[in-house]
């Protein structure tokens, strides 16, 4: 079932930002990611934006990587909240048809 659910598509999909999956993210947080959001809220809109930018896969690649870095460095503690706002970031994607729904639906749900 986790594999049919990271190929649903998302609606009105911009460009592609980079041709690679981390040069896609990367940008993807450089470009479009807001500064000085609350951790929580920025995991939600990154993995949204991720989602739509780049892929639904992608966007769980890179949430995963995030938390096992965190894991494995000195900086953030990995957190399983993290996860759970990324995965939510990733379902707004789908539900929503732009970059502003996308944080509306993270704030929505509480992120």
């Amino acid at each position: 079932m986790a594999n049919l659910t990271a190929c649903a598509s998302i609606a009105d999909r911009p460009p592609r930002l980079a041709r690679s999956s981390y040069g896609c993210m990367e940008a993807v947080l450089k470009e479009k990611l807001p500064a000085d959001l609350p951790d929580k809220r920025a995991h939600c809109i990154a993995g949204g934006l991720i989602a739509r930018y780049c892929s639904v896969t992608e966007a769980y690649l890179a949430g995963a990587g995030k938390e096992v870095r965190d894991l494995l460095s000195r900086g953030d503690s990995a957190e399983w909240k993290d996860w759970q706002a990324d995965r939510v970031g990733i379902e707004c994607a789908r539900e929503t048809q732009d970059d502003a729904a996308v944080a509306a639906c993270c704030a929505q749900r509480g992120y």
